[in-house]
């Protein structure tokens, strides 16, 4: 399937780099006959590997309580003995060599200090990561063509949950709790409910039936939906949750018009967009006088925004980066952007609107830094305040 294999390719891309890092700070270490470093160094790589092999094929084996426990605790200590490893290495390599053992002493007290103080930063960061700190995002889109009767519209949007041992039933509970509380007319998810197995949902079932609005609960399915053959069963998980999948289909709301793109065919849009392929849908898209669109990855927006410049378009996937640095003015930096120019927020082309969750689960390391869980509320006006 070419999204496993893009998402494969994308962590042995990350693994790799980890790794040369990792390697390289060894290397200095073991140059300079630092032992101690050296040993503690292979320390680490064997907890990543140990995280790796109970993200892949044991976690399902564990009590959530216990193996969350226990993973949140190997990624604490990967953390801290990299990043100590690191700055010891980093102090190696600009050292000056040939002073007195007095200064050469108090030289390696101070980078032993140092790396003990970022390690010690790091791994206090994941540890003290808790999925509950959400924020709830409050937003108005104005729509010029939107009819009279939907103006006012509450759409609560929320996305990526990523089911598993880092986002477990309780968070997903209180994470609806919250939605509740922003008394939606419409609730929007836009996919990646999972991260690889269809059978994890089957525990947050229970919370996911409690999510309800007075014009319903739809969502797409998102890439990670689609792995091992999970999205007709995670279907009808979602269907006995109350939940209306719209793969590849349009609803009429009050008003409104609700399209869903299914992840596997978000190239449908872009073909359209350059007129080299048609589609019922796509056709319908094209003639709505106020089209709302749900889907999982943001990178077709222009594609939409071409077929139907009145579009509001609403999607996921990015995480917000997940690990970014604030910039301050709303301004981040962020390694997704070297993937997609639309990461978080707001963007717009002409007259159509693209807004972008920062989602609520996490992938990889069990941390988020500069982007926090998000719960976003957007009011649909027919004209500005």
């Amino acid at each position: 399937m070419p999204d496993a294999r893009d998402y494969i390719f994308v962590a042995g891309v990350t693994v790799a780099v980890a790794l040369a890092v990792l390697g390289g700070a060894l290397f200095v270490l073991w140059r300079n006959k630092c032992q101690i470093e050296f040993i503690i160094g292979w320390g680490a790589a064997l907890i990543v590997a140990a995280e790796l092999c109970y993200w892949l094929l044991c976690y399902k084996a564990w009590p959530p309580a216990m193996g969350h426990a226990v993973a949140l605790a190997g990624w604490v200590c990967a953390g801290a003995l990299g990043v100590w490893l690191i700055v010891r290495a980093l102090g190696e390599v600009f050292s000056v060599r040939g002073h007195q053992p007095v200064q050469t002493a108090r030289r390696q007290l101070l980078s032993n200090g140092i790396a003990a103080v970022a390690g010690v930063v790091v791994g206090r960061t994941i540890a003290a990561y808790d999925p509950a700190d959400v924020i709830i995002e409050q937003h108005e889109c104005v729509l010029p063509q939107l009819p009279h009767s939907a103006d006012g519209m509450r759409i609560a949007l929320i996305g990526d949950l990523h089911a598993g041992p880092f986002l477990e039933p309780k968070h997903l509970a209180y994470y609806i709790e919250c939605v509740r509380r922003q008394s939606p007319d419409l609730c929007v998810i836009v996919g990646d409910f999972i991260t690889a197995s269809a059978s994890d949902f089957r525990d947050y079932c229970r919370p996911m039936r409690e999510l309800t609005a007075p014009l319903g609960v739809y969502a797409v399915l998102g890439n990670h939906d689609y792995f091992n053959g999970a999205a007709p069963i995670l279907g009808r998980m979602l269907s006995d949750c109350g939940v209306v999948l719209l793969e590849d289909q349009a609803i009429r709301l009050d008003g409104i018009e609700l399209f869903g793109i299914s992840d596997h065919r978000r190239q449908a849009a872009v073909l359209a967009a350059k007129g080299a392929e048609r589609s019922p849908l796509m056709d319908q898209l094209g003639h709505s006088a106020c089209p709302i669109v749900l889907v999982h990855r943001p990178f077709v927006f222009d594609a939409l925004a071409a077929i139907n410049p009145r579009s509001l378009v609403l999607a996921g996937h990015t995480h917000g980066g997940q690990l970014a640095l604030e910039l301050g003015s709303n301004q981040h930096l962020t390694l997704t952007q070297l993937f997609s120019p639309y990461v978080r927020g707001w963007y717009h082309r002409g007259s159509a609107h693209l807004y972008v969750t920062r989602g609520l689960g996490t992938i990889g390391v069990p941390l988020r830094i500069g982007s926090p869980p998000e719960i976003t509320t957007i009011v649909l006006r027919s004209h500005a305040a």
